[in-house]
């Protein structure tokens, strides 16, 4: 693969000393980024000619078939993935990347369960407003995009560069989320896919997102990877329990063992962010609350005369309405609601 940080350097086009200065002022460690694969030899041939004749070509290619390109050092630079340990220097987006963003992964070799699973999830989290994130790839990846584009929006990281969508019979669901959402890769456009270039991938699907859900994945599989990494970048991680028989639970369930929260339906995910929505009030609750203001705070004596309530259930609805948060206790047993 070329050296992505060659079209950063033309991009910016600061002398090479600069550029990396740039990078460490940034929080880049540049021995880090040489151990991962960016060799100094690489670096001392960005005044190769031919070599920056081909990153422009490739950046006119990109932006002649609508991607945009986003340095680290833009201000719409994703902000999660900055803060992952090795976030890439550059992205080719086509389309627009909006957050909150949680992703919805698992294996290519779904069963019908996981499908049906993986569409329903990403409707539902999507009408909450969440915008998926999932790889593009056969299977679970793909009903996740598909449930999410049924109501909403949803991201497709690619693991090839944006001219060679892979897999191709995904070419028609790439162009439906490049119109409702965002396509994203650090390869150039004409990069194909390749085996290495997965896991690179898995870490911006972990990197964008501050929560994970893990459908249906073996131990050993592109999912667990990106739930490994969600994990080291301090991301939420879910998993759907599965049969113990099948090879594609075997995943799932190892997460849960390990601590991933276990996911029943889809409340189990909402309610980490949005617990305010879950509450929800009995008709005696409802009625109690009609009489307890917001800007002025009443007593149970109160209560009990306008609502025929017995006083002694006027106050477990009170402690009731107290722990779902929707009033808040004052001094001498008075209450008020919470606006």
């Amino acid at each position: 693969m070329k050296n992505l940080l060659l079209l950063l350097h033309r991009v910016f086009n600061p002398a090479p000393k600069e550029f990396l200065e740039q990078l460490e002022k940034s929080g880049f460690n540049i021995d880090k980024l040489i151990k991962s694969g960016i060799s100094r030899r690489k670096l001392e041939r960005l005044s190769d000619n031919s070599l920056k004749d081909w990153i422009l070509e490739q950046k006119k290619k990109a932006e002649d078939n609508g991607w945009k390109i986003l340095t680290f050092f833009d201000e719409n630079y994703p902000p999660l993935l900055k803060e992952i340990s090795h976030p890439p220097i550059i992205i080719f987006v086509k389309g627009n990347i909006e957050l909150p963003c949680f992703a919805i992964v698992g294996t290519r070799r779904a069963t019908e369960y996981g499908r049906s699973i993986a569409f329903n999830f990403a409707r539902k989290l999507s009408s909450s407003g969440l915008n998926i994130v999932s790889g593009l790839a056969h299977g679970i990846d793909t009903y996740a995009h598909k449930g999410a584009l049924s109501v909403g929006k949803t991201i497709a990281v690619l693991g090839s560069g944006g001219l060679k969508i892979y897999p191709s019979s995904n070419r028609l669901l790439a162009k439906e989320i490049a119109e409702n959402g965002a396509l994203v890769t650090e390869f150039f456009p004409d990069d194909g896919p390749a085996r290495f270039r997965f896991p690179l991938r898995n870490r911006i699907i972990a990197g964008l997102s501050f929560g994970v859900l893990v459908v249906e994945a073996g131990q050993k599989s592109g999912a667990m990877i990106t739930a490994r990494l969600a994990l080291e970048y301090g991301r939420d991680i879910f998993a759907i329990p599965g049969d113990i028989g099948r090879r594609t639970s075997l995943g799932t369930n190892l997460l849960i063992q390990q601590g991933a929260k276990l996911v029943l339906d889809v409340e189990d995910i909402i309610g980490e962010y949005y617990e305010e929505k879950k509450v929800v009030l009995t008709k005696e609750e409802e009625i109690l609350l009609s009489y307890i203001p917001e800007n002025e705070s009443v007593d149970a004596e109160f209560l009990t005369e306008v609502t025929s309530i017995r006083p002694e259930r006027i106050f477990r609805l009170l402690l009731e309405l107290e722990m779902k948060g929707v009033i808040i206790q004052t001094s001498g047993w008075r209450y008020r609601k919470i606006g």
